[in-house]
Parts: C-alpha cells; sequence; structure tokens
C-alpha cells in the first residue's frame, strides 16, 4: 500500500503553530466541515452513539484537539461539568463556540480552552487535570502531517496508551483515506477485537490502488474492542475512522452534578 498525500498536498500548508491554514485546521477545513456536515450525518449519528456508551468515571473532560468540535454532539458534552480543550489551531476556539456555546451554557458547563501542541505537552496537562477523563476526537491521525520525522511520530502514537494507563480515555481516529467511487454504496461500520495492521484492514474492507496509511495502528492496546466507520469526508474522498475507549483505574466515584 503505497502512501498518498491528500488531495490538498500538505508539503504547501504552512505548519507553524501561528497558521490559519493547515492540513488539519484553519480555514479551509472549518468551511468544509460547515458546508459537508449534512453529508456527513451518519458518520456523525455513528459517533453521537458510541459516545453515549462510553461511561468514564469523571464529570470533568480533558477534550484534546477538538478543533470547533463538528463532529462532537451536544448531547455528549453537556454531560460534564468541565471541560479542558486543548488545540492547536487558532480558529478552533471561536468556531466551537458558535457551535456548542448555547448548549454549555445551558447546561452550566464550564469550558476552558487551552492552545497548546497536545503531544508536547500532553504530560503536563495529565498532571495539571489529574481527574480528568480524556477523549481524543479525530486527532491522532492528523499527526502525520504536524511530525515529520517518522520516528518520532510512531514512538508518539506507541506511547500514548503508557502515558495515559491509570486514566479513563478514548480515541477515533483515521486509520487509512483515499480515492473513493460516489456512485457506490457507502461500506457499513463493522466492529473487531484486537489491532488490525494497516495491511490488514485495508484487505478486510476489499481495498485496492493507494491509501494514505494515518500510522495510528498501535494507538488502542492490543486487546481492545473497536469499530470502524466510513467517513466521507468529501465526495470523492473517504476516511476509515477507528474507535476505542480504555478503562483505567478509577479515581474516586462519580461526582453528582
Amino acid at each position: 500500500m503505497a502512501k498518498q498525500l491528500e488531495p490538498e498536498d500538505p508539503r504547501t500548508w504552512d505548519m507553524s503553530e501561528d497558521a490559519i491554514m493547515t492540513p488539519s485546521g484553519g480555514l479551509l477545513w472549518h468551511w468544509r466541515a460547515f458546508r459537508r456536515r449534512k453529508q456527513w450525518r451518519d458518520f456523525l449519528a455513528s459517533i453521537e452513539l458510541w459516545l453515549s456508551e462510553w461511561q468514564p468515571q469523571s464529570n470533568h473532560l480533558l477534550l484534546m484537539g477538538p478543533s470547533a468540535g463538528w463532529c462532537l454532539p451536544d448531547s455528549f458534552l453537556i454531560r460534564f461539568k468541565t471541560i479542558i480543550a486543548v488545540d492547536i489551531d487558532p480558529l478552533a476556539h471561536f468556531f466551537f463556540r458558535r457551535l456548542h456555546g448555547s448548549a454549555l451554557n445551558q447546561s452550566g458547563t464550564k469550558l476552558v480552552w487551552r492552545r497548546t501542541n497536545l503531544f508536547r505537552d500532553l504530560e503536563s496537562l495529565l498532571r495539571e487535570y489529574p481527574d480528568h477523563a480524556v477523549l481524543f476526537p479525530n486527532v491522532l491521525g492528523q499527526h502525520i502531517f504536524h511530525e515529520p520525522d517518522e520516528t518520532r511520530l510512531r514512538q508518539d502514537i506507541k506511547t500514548l496508551g503508557e502515558r495515559l494507563k491509570n486514566r479513563n480515555w478514548a480515541s477515533f481516529h483515521d486509520r487509512l483515506s483515499g480515492d473513493w467511487n460516489p456512485a457506490l454504496p457507502m461500506p457499513a461500520s463493522f466492529e473487531a477485537i484486537g489491532t488490525l495492521t494497516a495491511a490488514d484492514l485495508a484487505e478486510k474492507l476489499g481495498l485496492s490502488g493507494e491509501w494514505l496509511d494515518h500510522m495510528t495502528d498501535a494507538v488502542l492496546p492490543p486487546d481492545t474492542e473497536r469499530m470502524f466507520a466510513p467517513w466521507p469526508i468529501i465526495p470523492d474522498w473517504i476516511h476509515w475512522v477507528e474507535f476505542g475507549s480504555v478503562a483505567g483505574i478509577e479515581r474516586g466515584k462519580r461526582d453528582e452534578r
């Protein structure tokens, strides 16, 4: 399976932390998400159902790389007393407030925004918020566009579970992406137990041609139950997204609202 760049070649983007035009954020991404949400309704429904079944033992959430929360339902966010949202995109906070601010205000959920690099500052964030559940909402698969050193990239992903071993945490993340014929019916989601390599996943899905491996096969522990769902991000480009959650050592009883 050859590595293929997305239609907007990431090598042409400004990757500085102050940029507002990046492959995993910025104006193009927010415009695309705004325009495509109706076409994403099945994928968004899958996320909402999966999140409704994730019951971490905390009323406080460390939300890692949510962007504007285009894929996150209000019904999930308002379950928490406090949300610490961490994202490097300078536009994310503005759009997140526009999308979810009303629901959060009505529920009394406190939102705190931190603009920082979640991988480089993960340890300090975990120390600062020791009682928060952790969610990575479709962000880990974008790390390939922000970390040019493949060795460091794979190390970041490989060690994530160990760094989170005492936490209740969950992630949904890109595994494979590539060209898609919009005339074909959308493939069905499926569940699996155990790690599927990119090659195994491509074979199971019957994929041919060139697909981009987002190098996230080692995000979840090997024995984790997981779901895979298709995401038609644009009409002729599809992502296969992996979902999974991990129960860490409980730090106490769930708070009462």
